[in-house]
C-alpha cells in the first residue's frame, strides 16, 4: 500500500507538471476541403518522414497539394497520418485479468490524419533545427527542459528529463472522415527509442518543403 501511495503521488506530480497541450483551430487546407465542393488532392509518397514507438504506433508525414479545378486555390503542405492505439480514459474499468485485457487492447489501433500548412512546415523546420538537433546529447541532473512547437492541428514536444529524451505529438482528432464526427479532443503519439533519428526526419521534411511552390 505504501508503494502504491508513492506511485500515485509521483503520477500526480507528473500530470500537474506538464505543459498544457492546447490545440486550437484547423489548417487552411482543411478549411478549403470543407468549403469547396470540388477539388483535387495530390499526395506524394516518394519522400516521407516517420517515427515509430515501442508499442507499434507510428506517424508518417508526406507532401500534399490541394487545388480547386480552376486552379484559383493551390495549397501546399504536409499530411500526417497517425496509427495509434485507442487510449483508455481514466474512468474506464480495467479487468483484473491483465493478460486478457492487454491482448484485446493491443489489437485496437485506429488511423487519424491532420494537415500542416506550408508556413507551419517552415516553422516546424526552424523549431527542429534550433531546439531539437543541437540538444540531442544534452542531459540534466535533477532537472528537465521541454521545447514546444504548435500549429493549428498539432502540438509537438521535445522533452529532456535528466538523461531521458522524448518526442511527443498531440494531434487534433477530427474523426475517421476528417469532418469532426466520431472524433475526440486529441490523440497522443510519443517515442523515446527513435529520438536519435530526428536528423533523418528533419532532412525529409526540408526536402519536401523545398519542393513546395
Amino acid at each position: 500500500m505504501k508503494h502504491l501511495f508513492i506511485l500515485l503521488i509521483l503520477a500526480s506530480f507528473n500530470t500537474y507538471g506538464q505543459v498544457q497541450r492546447v490545440i486550437e483551430g484547423q489548417s487552411i487546407i482543411r478549411d478549403n476541403i470543407i468549403a469547396n465542393n470540388e477539388f483535387n488532392f495530390f499526395r506524394d509518397w516518394n519522400n516521407t518522414a516517420s517515427f515509430k514507438s515501442g508499442i507499434g504506433e507510428s506517424v508518417i508525414l508526406f507532401p500534399i497539394v490541394y487545388s480547386t479545378p480552376d486552379s484559383k486555390v493551390v495549397l501546399h503542405g504536409l499530411q500526417l497520418n497517425a496509427f495509434v492505439k485507442r487510449q483508455v480514459a481514466s474512468n474506464v474499468y480495467v479487468s483484473t485479468n491483465i493478460s486478457s485485457f492487454a491482448s484485446a487492447y493491443a489489437k485496437d489501433f485506429f488511423i487519424r490524419s491532420i494537415f500542416i500548412d506550408k508556413e507551419d512546415v517552415k516553422k516546424m523546420i526552424t523549431y527542429i533545427e534550433r531546439d531539437i538537433v543541437p540538444n540531442l546529447k544534452t542531459t540534466y541532473k535533477k532537472q528537465s527542459k521541454e521545447y514546444v512547437y504548435k500549429c493549428k492541428e498539432m502540438f509537438m514536444s521535445f522533452l529532456i528529463d535528466e538523461k531521458q529524451l522524448r518526442i511527443t505529438m498531440h494531434l487534433s482528432d477530427f474523426g475517421p472522415l476528417g469532418d469532426g464526427n466520431g472524433g475526440g479532443d486529441q490523440i497522443e503519439f510519443w517515442t523515446e527509442s527513435q529520438v536519435e533519428t530526428i536528423p533523418k526526419f528533419l532532412a525529409s521534411i526540408k526536402d519536401a518543403y523545398s519542393q513546395m511552390k
